[in-house]
C-alpha cells in the first residue's frame, strides 16, 4: 500500500501502477499475460503500457512477432521526475508571467434573486469601511426586516458607512440608518432633479458589488483592487460635490 501511495504521488494513475508493479516483479511480459496477471482489459494494458513506456518507466522489445514489455531499473522514476522539474524551471518565467496578468483580471461572481442579494450584503460585513450609492428608501422597502438587521450587525461591528443617497431616501431608510448606526454613519444627498436609483453601489476593499433593485433583482460583484481604486476616486469627488444633510 505505501508503494503504491508514493508512485501515485510521483504521478502515476492506480492502472500504471498495477501494470507497473506487476513488470517489476514478473519481469519479461506481453500484453496478454499483464492482462491476465492484473486483471486489467487486454485493450486498456496496451494504453497503459504505452503510457509507461513514453514516461521512461518500461521498455519495449520485440521477441518474434509478439512486443513485451519489461520494467526499466526504478531509478528510472527519479530521472522521469528530475525531467519534469527541469520542464517546469524552463517554463516557470513565462508561468508567472501569465500568473500576474492574471492577477489584474476581476473576479466576477454573479447573484440572482432576492434570497442572494442579501448574501452580497452580508459579504459587507468583513470590512472596516464601506460607501454606497443607493435608494435606502428603495432596498427598505424590498427588504425591510433584513435591511433593518444588517444595521443592527453594522453597528455591532462598528463598520463605519458613507452613503450618497437618492433625495427621496431623506423620508425612508436613511432615517433608521441614522439612528441605528449614529456615528459610525455619515450620508449626502443628490437634488430632487435625479430622482431615484434604479441600483444599489456598493464598495469595499477591492470589491465592487452593482444590484439592481427593481424586476429582475440581480447582482454583480468584483473583486479588483484597480477598479475599487477608481471607484473609490469617483464615489469620493461625488461625496465632495454633493451637500451634507
Amino acid at each position: 500500500m505505501e508503494l503504491q501511495t508514493q508512485l501515485k504521488i510521483a504521478g502515476l494513475n492506480h492502472s500504471e501502477i498495477t501494470v507497473y508493479l506487476f513488470l517489476l516483479e514478473n519481469g519479461l511480459s506481453t500484453p496478454p499475460i499483464v492482462s491476465r496477471g492484473t486483471k486489467i482489459a487486454r485493450t486498456n494494458c496496451y494504453n497503459i503500457l504505452l503510457d509507461l513506456k513514453n514516461k521512461g518507466l518500461i521498455e519495449e522489445q520485440t521477441v518474434g512477432k509478439h512486443k513485451t514489455y519489461l520494467a526499466k531499473d526504478p531509478a528510472a522514476l527519479l530521472h522521469t521526475l528530475e525531467q519534469k522539474k527541469e520542464a517546469i524551471a524552463r517554463i516557470l518565467p513565462d508561468l508567472r508571467g501569465l500568473y500576474t496578468l492574471q492577477k489584474n483580471k476581476p473576479k466576477i461572481r454573479y447573484y440572482n434573486g432576492i434570497e442572494q442579494i442579501k448574501e452580497i450584503y452580508l459579504q459587507t460585513l468583513s470590512a472596516n469601511r464601506v460607501y454606497g450609492l443607493a435608494s435606502t428608501k428603495k432596498l427598505y422597502e424590498l427588504m425591510p426586516e433584513f435591511y433593518l438587521q444588517h444595521l443592527n450587525e453594522i453597528q455591532k461591528r462598528g463598520i463605519v458607512w458613507y452613503d450618497i443617497l437618492s433625495h427621496s431616501s431623506e423620508s425612508k431608510g436613511a432615517p433608521e440608518m441614522k439612528a441605528i448606526l449614529k456615528g459610525l454613519y455619515d450620508q449626502h444627498f443628490l437634488p430632487n432633479q435625479y430622482g431615484d436609483f434604479p441600483t444599489d453601489m456598493l464598495l469595499w476593499g477591492d470589491n465592487i458589488a452593482l444590484i439592481t433593485l427593481e424586476e429582475p433583482i440581480f447582482g454583480t460583484v468584483l473583486t479588483n483592487p484597480l477598479l475599487a481604486k477608481t471607484f473609490s476616486i469617483v464615489f469620493d469627488m461625488l461625496w465632495n460635490a454633493t451637500n451634507v444633510s
